[in-house]
């Protein structure tokens, strides 16, 4: 079986039209003495990274016709939004738990309706991207939720040191 090297560069377009821009913005803060290059260069090389494996990862779930695949893949989208969505309350007690458990159960319904009434197969090829969007959106909505809990929570502290303190 042959490489096809012509497939692999019109793949490579964008990617390289991609960088070839980032790079124009770091060729740019090195003309404009902002001293951000490092940072930059560095962030480029740990996007790549991180692309990289997720685009593997993607494409060995992609090929499985093994739906716990699909299930781990989306228990681990859950995991990481509710970590995050819990990064903004840390005065919430449990907050990151509280999160992905939101998270969960909001994403966990709603994916189980659109599978039972067959709205998308349960292939990788649908459920994974619709997941992905729908676990997004909770996590930002969560994540708004728990500053504005965390928020709360500062305010009636004074209040209640501040009754205290009268009594």
């Amino acid at each position: 079986m042959d490489f096809d090297w012509v497939g692999f560069l019109k793949g490579m377009l964008k990617p390289v039209a991609a960088l070839a821009v980032v790079l124009m913005a770091v060729a740019l803060s090195m003309v404009q003495k902002l001293g951000l290059e490092k940072e930059m260069i560095y962030s480029i090389a740990r996007a790549f990274v991180q692309l990289s494996i997720i685009g593997f990862v993607l494409q060995f779930i992609f090929s499985q016709n093994n739906g716990g695949w699909i299930v781990l893949a989306y228990l681990f989208m859950v995991s990481v939004a509710g970590y995050t969505a819990g990064q903004r309350a840390k005065q919430v007690p449990r907050g990151k738990y509280v999160a992905g458990a939101s998270i969960l159960a909001g994403t966990a319904v709603t994916m189980f309706l659109l599978v039972v009434l067959n709205v998308f197969p349960f292939t990788p090829r649908y459920i994974i991207p619709v997941a992905g969007m729908m676990v997004g959106n909770a996590m930002t909505v969560t994540g708004v939720t728990m500053k504005r809990l965390r928020d709360d929570i500062k305010v009636q502290k004074s209040l209640v040191f501040l009754n205290r303190s009268k009594k």
